[in-house]
């Protein structure tokens, strides 16, 4: 059955449908009645909901990280869309859904994107930094592990194939960069866009929802990406010391400051670059989400975003076509 994901839907659409609960808390109103909290997700992204009904009962009986089947109404309750369930279920083997179906994933052309970041590789002219990103990248398997990792959890790039789209988009800026600034070591930027990303696959899990790992959490991706390429330019004879010290400089000044998590600020020209280039990509991706998924009902506005500290202008929606629409049965069997 085809249904609009759950954060798609406006505010009075009904939703029947597959998704996976992230979290459930069990509150009371202000009378002591107990309702049950959860937050749900899919692959159009993550939506909070409320079962007024059996909540007790329903909190023993669902956990975190189940994939159930419900059907709801989307309302309003302080600025923000959420879910009102007035029945659900767990799902069988007959649904025939997973839990990889439910997360969210790059609305790009994956084959593209994947031949774009090849090609990108390829042509790495430093015989040294070509080594290592076949070390680094040494079958099909690696290498889909890594363009399939999400970038974040929360603001940008937080689907399925996350990294991919985030990184190619890094190299194809630092090319038309290049272009007007040639004095660029463009194989170092390149080589350090890419090998930045080698700790998200570790640091953030995709078994049903992203979630930091206990590994990714205690570690963080900039110290796991920094260890996984140290350790494999060792195994590369004669890598040339500074062009290795320049290289990890980029992935541990990556954030920018301290603040922001980098060990060290940048204090190169490709450093000073790589962060303005990520913050450029990082905080267009999350505005256009915000705009798209956060718009208040008859506003030309967002609600107010904790990311920027501010509105977004949307400016005005024109309306969703209702003609040709088709209309599902609302079958819970």
């Amino acid at each position: 059955m085809k249904t609009k994901g759950i954060k798609n839907l406006k505010i009075g659409e009904d939703f029947l449908g597959y998704c996976i609960i992230r979290k459930k808390e069990l509150r009371y109103k202000q009378n002591g009645e107990p309702y049950l909290s959860l937050e749900l997700g899919d692959k159009s992204g993550r939506l909070k909901a409320k079962i007024w009904n059996d909540a007790e009962s329903n909190f023993r009986k669902y956990k975190s990280g189940q994939i159930i089947k419900i059907r709801g109404k989307i309302k309003l309750f302080q600025d923000t869309k959420e879910v009102h369930i007035d029945k659900i279920r767990s799902v069988s083997k007959e649904d025939k859904v997973n839990a990889e179906d439910l997360l969210p994933e790059s609305d790009k052309n994956i084959k593209e994107l994947l031949e774009k970041f090849k090609d990108q590789i390829e042509n790495i002219k430093n015989e040294y930094l070509y080594l290592l990103l076949e070390k680094v990248f040494p079958d099909n398997d690696a290498l889909q592990n890594y363009v399939k990792s999400p970038t974040g959890k929360l603001w940008h790039h937080n689907y399925l194939y996350g990294v991919l789209e985030h990184t190619v988009c890094l190299l194809e800026l630092s090319q038309t960069l290049f272009e007007h600034y040639p004095v660029i070591d463009l194989d170092l930027l390149k080589t350090a866009i890419i090998l930045q990303y080698l700790g998200n696959p570790v640091e953030l899990g995709t078994d049903g929802f992203i979630e930091y790992t206990t590994e990714g959490r205690l570690l963080g991706h900039v110290t796991i990406s920094f260890e996984k390429t140290n350790e494999a330019i060792k195994e590369i004879p004669d890598f040339p010391i500074e062009l290795s010290q320049k290289l990890l400089h980029l992935i541990l000044s990556r954030e920018g400051t301290r603040e922001n998590g980098s060990p060290i600020p940048p204090m190169t020209l490709e450093g000073i670059i790589l962060d303005q280039l990520i913050k450029l990509d990082v905080k267009t991706n999350a505005a256009l989400r915000i705009i798209r998924n956060d718009q208040l009902p008859d506003s030309e506005w967002t609600k107010y975003n904790n990311l920027f500290d501010r509105f977004l202008y949307t400016g005005k929606k024109p309306e969703d076509k209702q003609d040709g629409e088709k209309s599902y049965e609302m079958d819970m069997g």
